[in-house]
């Protein structure tokens, strides 16, 4: 996910939005070119995580999380299921 992740609390609202859904966020890492742009929002930071879980439950989580993207003026850059 990409936009102001740490500006706008995506990271609480993520959990509350997938707390009724059988997943677990793994490894989020938030990343961002530098503290005081992406602090003041010129610059946006990028979420990392893997989601774990049964196919169902991942597909459920998706859906949250791009509703979640697109209220709050992020974007999805980038899904990729693994399998094995």
């Amino acid at each position: 996910m990409v936009g102001h992740i740490l500006e706008r609390e995506i990271i609480f609202k993520l959990s509350k939005a997938l707390e009724d859904i059988d997943v677990e966020v793994m490894h989020c890492e938030v990343s961002f070119a530098a503290l005081k742009s992406g602090i003041e929002e010129k610059m946006p930071s990028v979420m990392r995580f893997y989601l774990v879980g049964s196919k169902k439950d991942r597909e459920k989580a998706v859906q949250k999380i791009e509703k979640l993207a697109k209220d709050t003026d992020c974007r999805i850059d980038y899904i990729r299921e693994r399998t094995g």
